[in-house]
């Protein structure tokens, strides 16, 4: 008989009531469960290395250091844990800091919970995950970021094309933008897509936000 495989998770939080929430929500879930939680970033050092969860959802400010700065380093160590900034902040700032810190997810404390449970479970599958208030942050980015000249892995137009993505456009609207047709828009962002190692085309922009592509 087939078990349900159940992903391993820590949760990273200074207050204890917000860690027992997050813990009573996600253990509800079959194929949730919760096995470690701290408070400060320096247990959270010790302890996810030492877990090594599928996943770790970590607060963006801590007692003692913020969240981006524990992404940064656990991503020294050689872990196969997905990282999600968990926050109640809506900031572009920290948005961009934290996925450049290596974070997978960026998701918003008030979020509803079925909505939080379904992008972990985006993360968990590989994918990138993000708030949807949040996206239109990227965005923003992208507009007040001048592209740059040249890029190894994409070419000029695949990165014209990336940032109208970025920009909410459709394959529609950059279609009629760059008088081509809607198939060939379709072609280069399936292009865009395989080179970025992406799922899809929201994963596609936040990689390429965080490796300073666009």
């Amino acid at each position: 008989m087939n078990q349900t495989r159940r992903y391993r998770i820590v949760i990273v939080d200074d207050h204890m009531i917000v860690r027992r929430g997050l813990r009573s929500l996600l253990e509800d879930e079959a194929d949730f469960v919760v096995v470690g939680e701290t408070g400060d970033g320096e247990t959270a050092l010790w302890l996810i290395p030492q877990l090594r969860p599928d996943l770790a959802l970590i607060d963006i400010r801590l007692s003692d250091m913020t969240g981006v700065e524990l992404c940064r380093a656990l991503r020294r160590y050689d872990l196969p844990t997905r990282l999600v900034i968990l926050t109640a902040f809506l900031d572009r700032d920290l948005l961009h800091q934290a996925l450049n810190a290596g974070a997978n997810g960026y998701l918003l404390k008030d979020a509803e919970n079925v909505d939080l449970v379904r992008n972990l479970r985006l993360v968990l599958a590989g994918q990138t995950a993000l708030d949807q208030r949040a996206v239109g942050y990227v965005a923003d980015y992208v507009a007040h970021h001048p592209p740059r000249e040249t890029d190894p892995l994409l070419a000029p137009r695949e990165l014209e094309i990336l940032r109208m993505i970025a920009q909410g456009m459709t394959n529609g609207e950059i279609a009629d933008l760059l008088y081509v047709s809607a198939a060939t828009v379709k072609d280069y962002v399936r292009n865009i897509v395989a080179k970025l190692g992406a799922r899809n085309r929201v994963e596609a922009v936040t990689i390429a936000v965080r490796r300073g592509l666009i």
